[in-house]
């Protein structure tokens, strides 16, 4: 087991013993001048699931987008004694702090580059390509460097983000074609390098809601700000979910095979709350 062999505390500093070692929580361990979450440590059962579906034994050299340390440090053990770890990230913040974690606590096999992960790590790709690769950030598509830079018949796992719902893909490569091999659910920080993506975003009622267009291209709202003043409708759709059946695999749908896709967002303190209760699923 990966997860005793190196104390989750050492890599988390920044939170107290009791949120280090909540399995359910990631740890955030920078923000930028918003507020905004764009560094942390994932919670440990993703970070074991993830791990588990890169199918990594001793001696495989795994590379790694979004630095952190404890992730990387986990794969160096599953690897170990011989393996190791690339670890890229483009915040030199980030990069000096996985690098003086893993000095002070680490294994000594994993290598913390500044670079955007996007490119994978040209300049320490093995021979017959790496072992495993791991994205730690949410990516709206694959970039070409990570296909390009994995062995074959070797794993890929990444947080796909597919028009705003993100799930942990597992891909396994094959010539140039990467195979779905199995996911779970996740979340993580967006992807701040080349191969980023900005979501347009709406304001509607006066700011009472926001409308984000999570795939990139922006639609048309005329008169939904209206419709929204208006009188409340409940309509029946008349779809029954049984309940072995999760309801989250419905959104996932919508966004995959609804043309405009879209995601409406009410603040608490919206005059829509507010004047009409909290919205109902």
């Amino acid at each position: 087991m990966a997860l005793p062999e190196f104390p989750r505390h050492r890599f988390t500093p920044e939170s107290p013993l009791s949120t280090a070692y909540d399995d359910d929580l990631a740890v955030v361990t920078r923000r930028d001048e918003a507020g905004t979450a764009i560094s942390s440590v994932s919670a440990a059962w993703l970070q074991a699931d993830m791990i588990e579906n890169l199918h990594l034994v001793p001696g495989m050299t795994v590379f790694e987008a979004g630095s952190g340390g404890y992730n990387a440090e986990l794969m160096a053990a599953v690897t170990a004694p011989t393996g190791r770890v690339i670890t890229v990230d483009l915040d030199p913040y980030v990069v000096h702090r996985t690098r003086r974690l893993c000095a002070e606590a680490g294994s000594g096999r994993v290598t913390a580059v500044l670079g955007d992960g996007s490119l994978g790590a040209p300049d320490h790709v093995p021979a017959e390509g790496f072992d495993g690769m791991m994205i730690t950030h949410n990516a709206w598509d694959v970039a070409p460097a990570w296909r390009e830079q994995l062995g074959e018949g070797r794993y890929l796992v990444l947080p796909l983000a597919v028009h705003g719902y993100t799930r942990a893909i597992a891909l396994q490569r094959h010539g140039v074609v990467l195979h779905a091999r199995n996911w779970t659910y996740c979340g993580f920080v967006r992807d701040r390098g080349a191969t980023a993506q900005t979501t347009p975003a709406d304001s509607l009622v006066g700011g009472a809601i926001r409308v984000r267009w999570e795939d990139g291209l922006p639609g048309n709202c005329d008169g939904v700000g209206e419709a929204l003043r208006g009188p409340r409708h409940e309509v029946a759709t008349g779809i029954v979910i049984p309940g072995e059946y999760p309801f989250e695999t419905l959104p996932l749908y919508s966004a995959t095979v609804l043309n405009g896709f879209c995601r409406l967002t009410v603040p608490e303190r919206s005059e829509l709350v507010t004047q009409r209760g909290p919205p109902r699923s």
